[in-house]
């Protein structure tokens, strides 16, 4: 039996056929040295656990001798002795990898923990390769990002890689299960670099395709403030987020959207347009509401009393807010009656509440004229019965110009003393007359209401000039007054009467008894006016003086 002769086939011995025959002992020692080569550093073998010992964990390779797992090789997890103990039992199957082979010393060293890593690594790969989405559990923060465990192998999730948006405080991940992507492998340096925004990404995409896909030019939509801009607002609508530009949040005037829109807030608006190449959605809050101006004649019509909020002012007047998105002008000429401001500013102040009485109203324009003044009685239409022609008043000079005087009869009324109403002589400068501060006493000629224009005159309060001898043979008027006042001739009775000297000159109350009752054209306030020289006498008066001078006015007229 020992002797007999047994020839086994190379494709189940595992070994090159014998160029002669060998025996049974022969055939098992070359099968064992065959198996016991082919244990080698870096394989990955399957066995049977046979022992667990004080050392390690004994395991069956199907070498002539147990491979040893050592207790800091079965996990990666810290665990005590009697735990990495209690994971291994004896026949359990087991995956190892092999560290060291030393046969002549019947050695073999093994590790669960890198046959779990290399079985790891290859799931890994092929994950990655995928492009697969994996779920982890985060296992703590640390700078820069987050660490994880894909399979037991440690990953780094950075931090611009959590969200789609830059997260400042990681804490609140600590612990969690995120979906995530493979976006980097080296294994060889054992580095995996994870992110959950690629996932979010991915999400936003199919979510953005599918929105654009239900959107509708005037569908109206519901949405989350999720960032206010200075053009305007961004609401999120599922995957993609829409744009409601500044002009279109609210008919009303605002500085910057966020004092409009708030972040976190819903708001409702009506869709203006979508471009599903660009991916742009543009919204519009104020299109479900009406537009003030249509309706603007019926709720505050022309005379009408309207109260609001000053919100701008610019040199030429104060922007009123009556209504949001209404908005009217009241112009600086229309803020007081008496008062001349240089700017809106001395009147009103902006974020005052004013009242105002509408003037003027051009919807299509979008234009809405206010008055200030027309709130409080206008003192110049009373004027002319308080100031009747023939009135003297005392007042200060507040002005004075190359063509007159401007005075103060009360506080915001001025009136113009014409340079040709000054004297009757010739004034080459107002200023040689009077200075500003300068009281002065002057008569009341005519009072234009409309026109917020008061005509003065100081001359009618002088006693007129002396004919010379030579005016009173011709009959013609004293020269001063030919050359002074253009606009009235003297009565040519009381011509006569100081020509003949009968009553010794004439007083300050009888002459302006006489000479303010006659009529003034108002016009002083044109210093474009001809001068009262180049304006001719008319040819009634002159005859009237020539009969005076000869005796024969009366008789003539009688």
């Amino acid at each position: 039996m020992d002797d007999k002769v047994t020839q086994t086939p190379a494709t189940e011995a595992g070994i090159q056929t014998p160029q002669e025959p060998v025996t049974m002992e022969q055939a098992l020692q070359q099968a064992e040295a065959h198996m016991e080569q082919n244990i080698q550093r870096g394989q990955v073998l399957k066995g049977t656990v046979v022992l667990v010992g004080n050392e390690g964990v004994a395991v069956d390779v199907g070498a002539k001798v147990e491979g040893i797992i050592p207790f800091n090789q079965i996990t990666e997890e810290s665990l005590s002795e009697e735990e990495l103990k209690a994971l291994l039992k004896p026949r359990d199957q087991v995956e190892v990898y092999v560290v060291r082979v030393d046969l002549p010393n019947n050695v073999i060293v093994l590790s669960k923990k890198r046959a779990d890593a290399d079985h790891a690594w290859r799931g890994i790969i092929s994950l990655y390769e995928q492009g697969a989405v994996v779920d982890v559990q985060v296992k703590e923060k640390v700078r820069g990002g987050l660490v994880a465990y894909l399979e037991g192998v440690r990953a780094f999730l950075p931090a611009s890689q959590v969200d789609l948006k830059r997260v400042g405080n990681l804490d609140t991940y600590a612990k969690q299960t995120l979906s995530v992507k493979i976006i980097e492998l080296a294994r060889k340096k054992g580095r995996i670099i994870l992110s959950r925004r690629a996932v979010l990404e991915e999400e936003q995409k199919h979510a953005r395709a599918k929105t654009l896909e239900a959107l509708e030019v005037g569908q109206e939509i519901e949405g989350e403030v999720v960032e206010v801009t200075d053009f305007g607002g961004f609401i999120s609508l599922g995957g993609i987020d829409g744009l409601v530009h500044r002009s279109e949040i609210s008919w009303g005037r605002f500085n910057h959207p966020r004092e409009v829109l708030k972040v976190g807030a819903t708001l409702r608006a009506r869709v203006l347009s979508v471009d599903t190449e660009r991916e742009r959605v543009n919204l519009s809050a104020k299109a479900l509401t009406s537009d003030p101006w249509v309706t603007v004649s019926e709720a505050h019509p022309v005379g009408g009393h309207v109260r609001g909020k000053v919100v701008g002012l610019t040199p030429f007047g104060a922007f009123v807010e009556v209504e949001p998105g209404l908005e009217g002008l009241i112009h600086i000429s229309e803020m007081s009656w008496t008062k001349r401001p240089k700017h809106p500013s001395e009147i009103v102040k902006e974020g005052d509440e004013v009242e105002a009485v509408v003037l003027r109203i051009d919807p299509q324009e979008r234009r809405l004229s206010l008055g200030l003044r027309q709130t409080q009685p206008d003192p110049w239409k009373e004027l002319p019965d308080r100031f009747p022609p023939g009135t003297v008043v005392n007042g200060k000079v507040t002005g004075v110009t190359d063509f007159g005087v401007f005075v103060q009869l009360e506080p915001g009324i001025e009136g113009l003393v014409h340079i040709s109403e000054l004297d009757y002589t010739r004034i080459d400068s107002p200023t040689s007359v009077y200075k500003k501060g300068d009281d002065a006493e002057v008569v009341v000629l005519q009072i234009d209401p409309v026109e917020q224009r008061i005509s003065l005159s100081r001359k009618r309060l002088l006693p007129p000039p002396m004919p010379s001898e030579e005016e009173v043979a011709t009959g013609e008027p004293p020269r001063s007054e030919r050359g002074g006042d253009h606009r009235r001739t003297r009565s040519k009775k009381q011509q006569h009467r100081n020509s003949r000297g009968s009553r010794g000159g004439t007083e300050r109350g009888d002459f302006g008894q006489h000479e303010i009752g006659a009529t003034a054209v108002y016009n002083q306030y044109d210093a474009s006016v001809a001068s009262p020289s180049s304006t001719n006498v008319k040819l009634g008066d002159l005859y009237g003086d020539l009969l005076e001078s000869l005796e024969l006015g009366e008789e003539a007229r009688g």
